[in-house]
Order: structure tokens, then C-alpha cells, then sequence
């Protein structure tokens, strides 16, 4: 992902052979630990076919409810993706 600060769980950054592959019909959940990092980052793989398949897209970061930001709460978050 790219500007992702990954802490604690960069083994699992998708690079082949840090982890196990993912099956067919099966899933896999990623725990991720952000810190200190709110916004909207985006996720692609570096094996084009996967690109072309579509394996892309945003990824939102908000802040904890228990955190308060320095400026107004936006009145709506848009995500707008463009691929060829």
C-alpha cells in the first residue's frame, strides 16, 4: 500500500514468500496498525495481470472516535478510481 507506514506487520506486505498463499474459494483477513495516519491511501499489486483483473482501490484510514482532529468532520468522502 503504497504510503502506508506498516508497524509490526510488514511481513505480511504481500511480497511473494513472506506468507502463505491464498487458496482458491477461501479468504484471507489483513490486520493492519496504523499510527498517527489518517486519509486515503491506495492498494495495488505489482504483478500487472492482477492490476488488469482489477486487484486495485482505495483504502480510507479514519481517525478513532476517541481521537479528535484539528479541523471540521467533511460533509461527505468521495472515492474516485480510474483504471485502464
Amino acid at each position: 500500500m503504497n504510503g502506508i507506514q506498516q508497524r509490526l506487520n510488514s511481513w505480511q506486505d504481500g511480497v511473494s514468500g513472506t506468507n502463505c498463499p491464498i487458496q482458491p474459494a477461501t479468504n484471507w483477513t489483513y490486520n493492519f496498525s496504523f499510527k498517527d495516519q489518517i486519509g486515503t491511501f491506495f492498494y495495488f499489486p505489482s504483478i500487472n495481470f492482477l492490476k488488469a483483473g482489477g486487484a486495485f482501490g482505495p483504502i480510507r484510514v479514519n481517525n478513532r472516535a476517541v481521537i479528535s482532529v484539528p479541523f471540521p468532520k467533511p460533509e461527505a468522502e468521495l472515492d474516485l478510481l480510474i483504471g485502464d
